[in-house]
C-alpha cells in the first residue's frame, strides 16, 4: 500500500515557510485573445511558488489532496474553489519534475488524470506554441480550460486550469502569471533520483516522487517548506524534506534546536558530525526514529549567510540500503 501524504504530514509534521519568489525566466504571456492587449493577472489573485514554478491562483482557490486510487499518475499540487464538490468545481493542477525524473508526467497522463477527477472524458485541442513551451485547450461536459507544458531546459512542468467557470479571459490571465524560473545546470543525479529545489538548495529526491507540500506543525517545530515521497510504490525509500526555518546563530545552535524539538516522532540515538562534498560543508545528524519499529534518518544543515538551510531524509522501509541513499543525497546537495 502506498504511503499517503496525510501519514507523512502527521509523522514528520512541521509547519512550512512561504516559498520565496524567484527571478522569472519562462513566462507564458501569450494570452490567446483577439483584443491585441496583453493579459494581466488580476490583483486579487494569489500565487503559489513551487520552486522554480510560479502558479497564479484565481480567487477562492484552496488546496485539496488527490486521493490514492487506481492510477499511476498523481499531481504534486491541486487547488479547487469548492472542496465539497471537486468534480464540478474550478481546478488548478500542477506536476513538476527535474533532471533524472521518470518521464511519465506528459500531457496525455495529465489529461487522463483530469478526466478521472471530473468524472468524464476531456478533449484536447491543437498545440499552441508559447514562450518556454506549449498550451492546449481542454473541453468536456464538466467545463473548459487549458493545459500548459513548460520547460526551462532542466525542470519541466504540466499545469492545468479547468472548470465550469473558466473562460478565455481567465485562461489568458492565468497564462500571464504562470512562469518557470531559470536555474543552473548541475551534476546529473544518480540513477533512480531526480534533482529538485527548495529553500535555496538543490537536492535529490526519488525519480518518481511527488512534491506533497508543506508538512503540518508538530511539537512547535517549523523548519520545513516542502516534502517529497513516493505515492505509488509500496517499497518507497521514505521521504525527503527541505526548509530554511531552523533557528540559531550558528550551525551548532541549529542542530541543538533540531535535537531539542525535531518535529519527528520519538527521535533518539542521535550522532552529530561534519560533512562536506564538492560544493558545500555543514553538519549532519544521524538518528533513529520510531514508527512501529526503529527507522534511520539523517539531517543535513548548511549555513548560508545568517540562514540555516536544511534537508532531512526519513526512511520507513527497513528493506532498503539507507547508507547508500544517505550517501547519494549528501553528494547531491548544493546551494543555489
Amino acid at each position: 500500500m502506498a504511503l499517503s501524504r496525510r501519514f507523512l504530514l502527521r509523522s514528520c509534521g512541521a509547519v512550512a515557510l512561504t516559498a520565496a519568489g524567484a527571478h522569472v525566466l519562462v513566462g507564458c504571456s501569450d494570452d490567446g485573445s483577439d483584443s491585441g492587449e496583453e493579459a494581466q493577472v488580476p490583483e486579487d489573485w494569489a500565487q503559489e511558488v513551487m520552486e522554480p514554478l510560479t502558479i497564479p491562483l484565481p480567487v477562492g482557490m484552496s488546496l485539496f489532496f488527490q486521493e490514492s486510487g487506481s492510477t499511476d499518475f498523481y499531481w504534486d499540487r491541486c487547488w479547487t474553489n469548492s472542496t465539497p464538490e471537486i468534480p464540478t468545481s474550478d481546478l488548478v493542477l500542477a506536476r513538476l519534475w527535474g533532471p533524472g525524473a521518470e518521464d511519465n508526467a506528459s500531457v496525455t497522463f495529465s489529461v487522463t488524470s483530469l478526466g478521472q477527477i471530473v468524472g468524464g472524458e476531456v478533449a484536447v485541442g491543437e498545440i499552441e506554441e508559447i514562450d518556454g513551451g506549449s498550451r492546449q485547450s481542454l473541453t468536456s461536459s464538466a467545463g473548459a480550460g487549458a493545459v500548459w507544458s513548460l520547460t526551462n531546459g532542466f525542470t519541466a512542468a504540466v499545469v492545468v486550469l479547468f472548470g465550469p467557470s473558466v473562460d478565455k479571459d481567465m485562461i489568458a490571465s492565468f497564462g500571464a502569471g504562470l512562469a518557470l524560473a531559470d536555474e543552473p545546470e548541475l551534476v546529473t543525479p544518480a540513477e533512480g533520483w531526480q534533482r529538485r529545489q527548495a529553500a535555496g538548495l538543490s537536492l535529490l529526491v526519488g525519480e518518481d516522487w511527488n512534491d506533497v507540500g508543506r508538512p503540518d506543525e508538530s511539537n512547535g517545530a517549523s523548519p520545513w517548506t516542502r516534502a517529497w515521497t513516493d505515492r505509488i510504490s509500496s517499497t518507497t525509500r521514505g521521504a525527503v524534506m527541505a526548509g530554511d526555518g531552523l533557528t540559531g546563530a550558528s550551525l551548532s545552535e541549529a542542530v541543538t534546536g533540531f535535537l531539542n524539538d525535531p518535529g519527528v516522532a520519538a527521535l533518539r540515538d542521535s550522532a552529530v558530525s561534519t560533512f562536506s562534498n564538492d560544493s558545500l560543508k555543514g553538519q549532519r545528524v544521524d538518528f533513529l526514529w520510531n514508527r512501529q519499529g526503529d527507522y534511520p534518518g539523517c539531517l543535513w544543515v548548511v549555513r548560508d549567510g545568517d540562514v540555516n538551510r536544511a534537508v532531512m531524509l526519513l526512511r520507513w522501509d527497513a528493506s532498503r540500503d539507507f547508507e547508500q541513499d544517505r550517501a547519494t543525497l549528501e553528494a547531491g546537495l548544493t546551494l543555489l
